[in-house]
C-alpha cells in the first residue's frame, strides 16, 4: 500500500512539474497575405516639417547657368605657422640618442669552419683575413667545438653577393641568423 502511494505521488509530481515547465505556446495562423498588406499607421505626427524650404522654393524653373571663364588663382604666401613643434624636436632628439646606444641587431653571419682543432680554425681565420679583409671574423668555442663565423650582414641579399666567393674557399660555408654589430653591418656593401 505504501509502495503504491509513493508511486502515485512520484508520477503525479512528475506530471505537475512537466506541466509547469512546459512552455505555453499559442500559435496564430494567418489565413491569407492580405491581412499583412493591409497594415497602415499614420506617422505624420513624428515626421519633421520644413516650412521654410517649401515656402522659398521657386515655382518657375531656373534658367541654365553658364560657367564663367576661370581666371588664374592668386597664390597666397604660406604663413609661418607650419613650423615644427618644439616638443616633437625634443622627442626626436631623445630617439636619436637612444638609437645611438643600440649596438647589436638581428642579422646574419656565414659560418665557414666547425671543428675540434684550434690550429685548423686559426688557419681558416688567417686565410679569411687574407682573401676578405673587409669582413670581420668571429671565433667561438663551445667545448669541444670551434666555430668560425664571418661578416655582419643585415640582409640575406648581402650574403648572396659574398656566398659564391666564400664557397669557393670554404666549401662548408653556410649562412646563419645571428646578432650582428650595426656599425660594421652598415659598412658592408
Amino acid at each position: 500500500m505504501i509502495y503504491g502511494f509513493r508511486l502515485f505521488c512520484c508520477i503525479g509530481g512528475l506530471f505537475v512539474v512537466a506541466g509547469a515547465c512546459a512552455p505555453k505556446v499559442t500559435t496564430v495562423s494567418r489565413s491569407n497575405a492580405g491581412s499583412y498588406n493591409d497594415y497602415s499607421e499614420d506617422l505624420a505626427a513624428v515626421r519633421p516639417i520644413y516650412n521654410d524650404v517649401i515656402a522659398n522654393t521657386p515655382t518657375t524653373p531656373a534658367p541654365p547657368t553658364t560657367r564663367p571663364i576661370e581666371q588664374p588663382r592668386k597664390t597666397t604666401a604660406v604663413p609661418e605657422l607650419l613650423h615644427v613643434n618644439k616638443r616633437v624636436d625634443a622627442i626626436l632628439d631623445t630617439m636619436a640618442v637612444q638609437s645611438r646606444r643600440v649596438r647589436y641587431a638581428p642579422g646574419y653571419r656565414v659560418q665557414v669552419y666547425v671543428g675540434n682543432e684550434r690550429a685548423a680554425a686559426d688557419a681558416a681565420k688567417l686565410q679569411l683575413y687574407q682573401q676578405f679583409p673587409e669582413l670581420s671574423a668571429y671565433m667561438t668555442y663551445q667545448q669541444p667545438t670551434y666555430r668560425l663565423k664571418v661578416g655582419d650582414f643585415m640582409r640575406r641579399m648581402d650574403i648572396d653577393r659574398y656566398m659564391p666567393k666564400l664557397k669557393a674557399v670554404f666549401p662548408s660555408a653556410q649562412s646563419q641568423p645571428d646578432k650582428v654589430d650595426l656599425r660594421r653591418g652598415l659598412l658592408i656593401r
